[in-house]
């Protein structure tokens, strides 16, 4: 026999089937509602029993096909989370380290025009320029740090403390004369002229690689000091100066417990300004100038 002629056979079965249990159904059902009529309802208890019956068989097997899926599933997903990395963010360190570089970030986005190295490696840009401002002493300064530096002079005086203003704004020609008469000093000595500016370039910059040829940095420290050769970073002056200067936009340029990090140790009178709200980030989170600009880059 084919399969068309089988498909034909059985279709032919179901037909009579059906026909059977449709007929089988409906006697069912007189024989229910005449019972029922009759004040008999023995036959409708045992046909909600048995529909019952097979509701909760139904339920039970669809529960049972449900789990076995469902452990399969779960398997499937535990495998998963176990190879999957944790969220870097769940690490309170790691969160916290994220949050404080977010902050810098958003801090030097709104302070960049103080936010800059200027030294060997990073020369000054060609063409700075910015607008002076004439101090009383006849040293000149950025004008836009003016307010926030006289603040803070004032704030010393008013602590009780007297200061000298060594050094502020150098043009790049008056740095140039520093510089080579520097070298000239060494080479009159006996060094080669390579020996001589490495020498230099200890303590005299290049010109274009000063801070103060940006108006941004000055040497400020007691009244007593007139040198580097008198300073002491243990005077009521300077140590108002270190612990407060922060206070009005600026940072100690060159600490003492950064020397590994700026490369200078003989600077701790020179004070740079970048502006209220980083002096404040700096000062809170222990960060030289070069740390702050690495978390932000």
């Amino acid at each position: 026999m084919d399969f068309k002629g089988l498909w034909t056979v059985i279709k032919k079965k179901a037909i009579r089937l059906f026909k059977k249990v449709r007929k089988a159904i409906k006697r069912y059902i007189r024989k229910l509602v005449k019972h029922t009529k009759a004040g008999d309802y023995s036959i409708l208890i045992y046909t909600l029993f048995a529909v019952l019956a097979l509701v909760l068989f139904i339920v039970m097997f669809a529960n049972i096909f449900s789990l076995g899926s469902k452990k399969k599933n779960d398997f499937k997903i535990t495998t998963t989370e176990v190879a999957t990395p944790p969220d870097a963010t769940e690490d309170p360190q790691i969160a916290a380290q994220m949050q404080m570089k977010q902050q810098a970030q958003d801090i030097y986005n709104r302070n960049k025009d103080y936010l800059f190295l200027v030294d060997e490696s990073h020369p000054l840009a060609e063409g700075y320029s910015f607008e002076h401002h004439t101090l009383n002493c006849g040293l000149d300064i950025d004008k836009r740090i003016y307010n926030d530096f006289s603040e803070m002079l004032n704030a010393c005086n008013m602590a009780g403390y007297e200061y000298n203003i060594i050094n502020a704004y150098i043009d790049e020609a008056t740095q140039t004369t520093l510089y080579n008469d520097a070298v000239a000093h060494y080479v009159d000595q006996g060094l080669l002229e390579e020996e001589a500016q490495a020498q230099v370039g200890k303590s005299v910059d290049r010109p274009g690689c000063s801070e103060h040829e940006t108006g941004l940095a000055i040497d400020l420290t007691d009244v007593e000091v007139l040198g580097e050769e008198d300073f002491k970073s243990t005077r009521g002056t300077d140590q108002w100066l270190m612990n407060n200067c922060h206070k009005y936009g600026f940072i100690n340029r060159y600490p003492a417990n950064k020397v590994s990090v700026t490369g200078v140790s003989d600077e701790q009178w020179q004070y740079r300004y970048v502006g209220r709200e980083a002096a404040e980030f700096m000062v809170a989170n222990n960060l030289s100038l070069e740390e702050f600009l690495q978390l932000v880059q």
